[in-house]
């Protein structure tokens, strides 16, 4: 991967473990990795690998193809937000709006243009 793609990918999963209030050390634990090689995951020192993203998905429900791209498709969302748990739910609103803002451009009335 590029070094944008490993920065973007690591922010994706700083973003994640913020979200679920995750501190660093039970995140690195969680993957079976240590607590320094995490924290250059989510700078986006190194790459992200394939069992990495797997057992994010696998322990958390992350979407692999939120991960790998930054993108969801909405009706994952919808179905996943139906059998989840409440932090879950957060989580999965909180995709769905930042899928939303990134597609749609949205008028700003005070300036009277489209942003």
């Amino acid at each position: 991967m590029t070094d944008a793609v490993n920065s973007s990918v690591g922010k994706r999963i700083r973003r994640i473990r913020e979200m679920f209030g995750i501190k660093v050390a039970e995140m690195a634990d969680s993957l079976e990795i240590s607590e320094g090689h995490y924290r250059k995951l989510e700078r986006g020192d190194h790459a992200v690998g394939l069992n990495i993203l797997i057992r994010l998905h696998e322990l958390y429900g992350v979407d692999l193809n939120y991960l790998i791209s930054g993108r969801a498709r909405e009706e994952d969302i919808a179905r996943d937000m139906v059998r989840g748990k409440p932090e879950e739910l957060f989580y999965l609103l909180h995709r769905l709006l930042d899928s939303c803002e990134k597609e749609y451009m949205i008028y700003n009335r005070e300036e009277d243009q489209w942003r």
